[in-house]
């Protein structure tokens, strides 16, 4: 009998989450046109901003992007399915790349950035690192469910590299430098928090559990 690949193959169909990083993809096409340009454009004003960090910048930079690109892939059923050394690969880039651009965050703002911002950053950066280490413990305890959570509330501070930029481009808000506002940074911050939390509990919200006979007693 010939088996059927059906069977071995899921179909690929489109999804809430293929939408989401189509969306994130578009935000990442965005803010490098309208927010990165200085870093070849030299005439635009950021480059003024940026230049006494400039060389900081690069591996701060080059392990956010890398941050930015690996960690959506993560989130690849399709992926830690098939090819799972792959995903594990990935995975320890991610960390790895955090791991830096974390800590020179942290650098570059003490040495660039008045008291306001830089404590808001420090945040960010402290949160961001956080968040990432509680996700790598967790898989090298194999606690896989735990891992996902975090790793989760980990990307989502990622993701405040484009937010603020793509929030800051909106004409009502443009007054919040993303660059420079403490206010943007603590929004990102809050927004980074509270959406995982919701995409973390979503499946409790909307199909709560079974309330035991005990319970339900005491709750009539």
């Amino acid at each position: 009998m010939t088996p059927d690949p059906s069977r071995d193959t899921p179909s690929w169909h489109f999804g809430p989450k293929h939408a989401l990083f189509g969306v994130l993809g578009l935000m990442t096409l965005f803010v490098i046109y309208n927010n990165e340009r200085f870093i070849v454009d030299h005439s635009d004003p950021a480059w003024t901003y940026y230049f006494p960090v400039r060389f900081l910048l690069i591996p701060h930079g080059l392990a956010g992007v890398i941050c930015l690109c690996l960690g959506a892939t993560q989130f690849s059923t399709r992926l830690r399915q098939r090819h799972a050394q792959v995903h594990r690969t990935l995975g320890r880039f991610y960390v790895t790349g955090v791991a830096i651009a974390a800590p020179m965050g942290i650098y570059i703002t003490i040495q660039h950035n008045a008291l306001p911002s830089r404590i808001a950053i420090i945040t960010t950066a402290s949160l961001w690192f956080l968040t990432t280490a509680v996700a790598f413990y967790c898989i090298r305890r194999r606690n896989f469910r735990e891992h996902r959570q975090w790793m989760i509330r980990s990307y989502a501070i990622t993701l405040t590299f484009l937010l603020g930029r793509v929030i800051d481009a909106v004409p009502a808000l443009n007054a919040l430098d993303a660059d420079t506002s403490p206010n943007m940074i603590w929004l990102c911050n809050v927004i980074a928090w509270v959406v995982p939390t919701f995409i973390i509990s979503w499946q409790n919200i909307v199909q709560p559990q079974a309330q035991t006979p005990a319970l339900a007693h005491q709750l009539s």
